[in-house]
């Protein structure tokens, strides 16, 4: 299945059990679970970095660690 989101979308983190375990003790456990956040840019197709995480070591989370945000009321 092929990452469904794009540089730029809102995002929700809704991580899987294993998806918890991939950030301990790294940059990425500061993401805060149901919190949203903006995608700026799709690594290898399939791993998504996000706003405040771009130079985290670890690259970026699995797509499927993420939702898509509901729209805004300025969409």
């Amino acid at each position: 299945m092929e990452c469904p989101f794009r540089p730029g979308d809102r995002v929700i983190y809704k991580p899987t059990q294993r998806g918890k375990g991939q950030v301990i003790m790294s940059d990425l456990s500061r993401l805060e679970p149901g919190c949203e956040y903006k995608v700026t840019r799709i690594d290898n197709g399939d791993y998504v970095v996000v706003e405040g995480f771009e130079n985290s070591p670890g690259g970026g989370l699995y797509w499927q660690e993420f939702a898509p945000a509901p729209p805004s009321k300025a969409d």
